[in-house]
């Protein structure tokens, strides 16, 4: 009975704190308490760790020194009857717990004294039964893990999945005593901004519904809340059209049942699925089956090539929006979300400008250039959308250099991904917006790169009042598929998207690398782990080893080829897209391709102790691998594996050897101070400044030596040198500073 009292006092507290729509908090009301290092890194009686790995890391977190464990039968209770979405919910995390722990997992309603449960209090489930998820909907909850249970409340079945994701993160399993446990903590938490999403392209690159299943299982994990499906592009139309037939690929397309499925498997999940179809250019596919929408009478075929095509719609011709009014009723009823996005970037304008019927229209209706032919398209395409109970999203050109006349209705929303600036002006004028700009998946930047960016940075805070702030939505990570296929997507997204997930979920304050890149890390596994379907890391040896030809190279060779394909990352869309050879046609199944997005064992490597001799073992071992390798590139096969490869891993095998002695040379300084192993050797009568530089020089080369890869190996040698470095210089300081302060004893 007092732990009822207990659960339900948390819950009426959380309403009273989370009274308010999420987005109505400015980043300055986000409070947070995390217990000081000692605390979190310690456990003085426990030989089990009670770090918090969450990833978002919640808002408000208080812990102890203790744990509590977690044996079979181990029991979800419900103290609600549960309808059918929590029912669902509690089975599928029940799963992911025994994946986790192999425990058997009991799910009733029947309350239980033992230690050995969760109770869930969701005390307005009742109202999301069966209810589309909203941008506004309450997603806190309270975790409150004690030594007898653990209990979760939260307002809505929303805030319970939030919870839950918290809690299965929370499991840690001691393989040295086959042990599952939870840390004995409080959790309070809600997210910083409303509009938590991934935008994936499926239209350049196809990727079926199993794709976005396990799309979506992984976002719920990592607190996401908006699927952004970029459905219409040059290269392919991805959504079956009743009313117009010719309009989808032939092949590779979602028919409308399977829209209806993804819609429900993204609700049960809290999800909100939002459509683009983009207009009025990147429309080359619209124009195959139907030219009359074109502005150049074509005719068309989908493109097979990357880039900003001409091919754009005529927004002259009445007969464009009773074509749009059609096809918007039937999509507005396939996808129930609020939102419809109508892209409206990057129109390239030649066909515009070369067409005398365009040219007088726009002068006789004082358009001026382009720029307002399109708002003028874009005004007409809203009240369309409107008249379905639709709100547009567009790219933020739909607001460049436009008269306000011309601008379109306010309730619009605008997505910035040119510059951050466009958020900027976008709230200044009125409009909401969301933030891509920096969230790149598709660029293979370094995940701290997107967890930097901000969706309000502490100076844009200072230019904008408390109600522009909360026009500022949330934001949305961009994974475009010129380089990504159903094969290789999942190393694209995860797990650095989570980096921007905890950007968006909590506070501005969280901002260690290493801590993000510790749980990043053990976020990728765990979704391995739980059987998402996720499956970046299971594929990775066999893609690896179909790049070997032969039984017996695989068998022989492939664990020195892993140990480059380990020190090495790809690299993104702005390197790859200067090669020409790629078109939508040419299979992503390359030694680039193949790889990690970030390598988790150099990670691992920089983290050492800069004396610790796994460095030096591995350095060691880097310096010999391309002797291991020597058969494959002497092989009469060459060539062969030259167009299998698809980069040159012949020389980046012989960077990395070379970056391995390098290391060795670099690791002995620290230990005997000596520039080269051979007394002989001329780089010993060099100074220490000239020998950094030189191998910093050297790094830099081998680093990027090869095309469309990063040898990732460089940035642990390159720490250790700046070790030295460093403390040269600071002996220095401290050598002139004794020369140019007398001493005080004469």
């Amino acid at each position: 009975m007092l732990s009822v009292i207990f659960v339900t006092t948390f819950i009426l507290i959380l309403y009273f704190l989370f009274r308010k729509k999420p987005f109505e908090f400015s980043p300055v009301e986000n409070a947070y308490y995390y217990p000081s290092s000692h605390d979190r890194f310690q456990s003085r009686n426990i030989p089990i760790s009670t770090q918090i790995k969450v990833i978002p890391i919640p808002q408000f977190i208080s812990t102890q020194d203790a744990v509590l464990k977690i044996s079979n039968d181990f029991q979800i209770i419900s103290k609600q009857n549960t309808v059918r979405d929590l029912e669902l919910a509690i089975r599928r995390y029940s799963n992911y717990i025994s994946s986790l722990t192999g425990l058997s997992i009991e799910n009733s309603q029947k309350y239980s004294s033992s230690e050995n449960k969760l109770i869930i209090d969701c005390l307005l489930k009742d109202a999301d039964e069966y209810s589309y998820p909203k941008i506004d909907e309450d997603e806190s909850y309270v975790l409150n893990v004690t030594r007898t249970g653990t209990y979760l409340g939260a307002l809505t079945l929303t805030g319970i999945l939030r919870g839950l994701s918290t809690f299965v993160q929370l499991i840690e399993c001691s393989n040295s005593s086959n042990i599952s446990y939870i840390p004995i903590v409080n959790i309070t938490d809600r997210p910083r901004f409303p509009w938590r999403g991934l935008m994936l392209d499926v239209s350049r690159h196809w990727m079926p519904a199993s794709v976005i299943e396990r799309t979506l299982n992984a976002m719920e994990l990592s607190k996401l809340n908006v699927l952004h499906l970029h459905l219409s592009d040059d290269q392919g139309f991805r959504v079956e059209s009743i009313q117009y037939k010719l309009l989808h690929d032939e092949k590779d397309f979602f028919t409308q049942k399977d829209i209806r499925y993804l819609v429900e498997y993204a609700r049960q999940r809290r999800i909100r699925i939002v459509p683009e179809f983009d207009i009025p250019g990147h429309t080359t596919s619209w124009f195959v089956g139907y030219p009359e929408l074109a502005t150049d009478p074509g005719p068309y075929q989908i493109s097979t090539n990357w880039g900003v095509l001409k091919s754009t719609m005529d927004p002259t011709k009445e007969t464009t929006y009773k074509f749009l009014d059609v096809f918007f009723e039937e999509m507005t009823k396939l996808f129930p979300d609020l939102y419809f996005h109508i892209g409206g970037d990057e129109v390239e304008g030649t066909h515009w400008a070369q067409s005398p019927t365009i040219q007088k229209f726009i002068f006789d209706n004082k358009l001026r250039n382009k720029n307002g032919l399109q708002a003028y398209f874009n005004k007409r395409v809203q009240a369309l959308l409107k008249k379905y109970g639709k709100i547009m999203i567009g790219w933020e050109e739909i607001l460049d250099e436009i008269d306000e006349n011309l601008i379109i209705n306010s309730d619009a929303v605008i997505q910035s991904w040119k510059s951050r600036q466009a958020t900027v002006n976008a709230v200044k004028r009125g409009f909401r917006s969301i933030l891509s700009n920096g969230y790149y998946l598709d660029q293979l930047s370094p995940s701290m790169n997107h967890y930097t960016v901000d969706p309000i940075q502490k100076h844009e805070a200072l230019l904008l009042n408390r109600e522009q702030q909360q026009r500022i939505l949330g934001g949305e990570a961009c994974m475009w598929s010129e380089f990504a296929s159903q094969y290789t997507v999942d190393s694209r997204i995860w797990p650095r998207v989570s980096a921007i997930a905890e950007r968006l979920w909590s506070s501005p304050l969280i901002i260690n690398q290493n801590f993000l890149y510790e749980r990043l890390f053990r976020m990728s596994h765990l979704l391995e782990q739980m059987k998402t379907g996720v499956t970046h890391l299971s594929s990775y040896m066999n893609k690896l080893e179909n790049l070997l030809l032969g039984q017996t190279n695989k068998t022989a060779l492939l664990h020195p080829f892993v140990i480059l394909a380990d020190a090495s990352e790809p690299l993104g869309h702005g390197e790859r897209s200067q090669l020409t050879r790629y078109t939508s046609s040419v299979p992503l199944t390359t030694f680039a391709d193949a790889l990690h997005s970030e390598s988790e064992s150099i990670w691992k490597l920089e983290n050492l102790q800069i004396n610790d001799k796994r460095l030096h073992d591995i350095f060691q071992t880097w310096s010999l691998n391309h002797l291991r390798l020597s058969t494959l590139f002497n092989s009469i096969k060459k060539y062969q594996y030259d167009n299998i490869w698809g980069q040159n891993i012949e020389r980046l095998s012989e960077n990395l050897a070379h970056v391995g002695r390098i290391g060795l040379r670099v690791f002995n300084y620290n230990s005997q101070k000596v520039l080269h192993h051979d007394k002989n050797n001329t780089m010993n009568s060099w100074t220490l400044p000239h020998w950094i530089s030189h191998h910093s020089i050297l790094l830099e080369q081998l680093e990027n030596g090869v095309k469309e890869v990063r040898l990732a190996a460089v940035r642990p040698v390159r720490r250790l040198l700046h070790s030295i470095q460093s403390t040269n210089q600071l002996r220095v300081q401290e050598a002139t500073r004794d020369i140019l302060v007398p001493s005080a004893n004469f």
